[in-house]
This record gives structure tokens, C-alpha cells and sequence, in this order.
């Protein structure tokens, strides 16, 4: 099985953030205006977290040590 290398996790690592991000603002906006998401916040980053250690799985270590020297978590 190939695993991701550093070009790779970086697409990777700013997809995963920007989702992050853009779910966090979805959540923010939601409390704001009085309304309930369907899907809660805290589900939202546990499934994150479960995709974030199934794409550290698969990753060589060399990427995995330049994302981790490199990414804001």
C-alpha cells in the first residue's frame, strides 16, 4: 500500500484545517442566530480526530515528522 508523502500530507493537512476552520464558523454562526446544527460540534471534531490518526496511518514517517514540525494543530 503506497503511503501519503509530504506533498501529499501537506494537501492533506490544509484540507483537513480548512474543513476545521470552515465547520467552527458554521458552528459559530449557528449559536449566534439561535439555531441548532444538525450535526453537533463535538461530533464534528471527534470524526476529525478519527481522520486525522487514519491519515497519519497512512503516511510515511518522513512526511509525518515534517507535518508535524510544521502544522499548527
Amino acid at each position: 500500500m503506497k503511503k501519503f508523502n509530504i506533498q501529499d500530507r501537506v494537501i492533506l493537512d490544509e484540507m483537513i484545517d480548512n474543513f476545521t476552520m470552515e465547520m467552527h464558523k458554521n458552528q459559530d454562526e449557528s449559536e449566534l442566530i439561535g439555531r441548532r446544527p444538525i450535526i453537533t460540534r463535538q461530533y464534528w471534531l471527534e470524526m476529525i480526530k478519527q481522520v486525522q490518526e487514519k491519515i497519519d496511518e497512512l503516511t510515511t514517517k518522513k512526511a509525518l515528522s515534517h507535518s508535524n514540525q510544521y502544522r499548527n494543530k
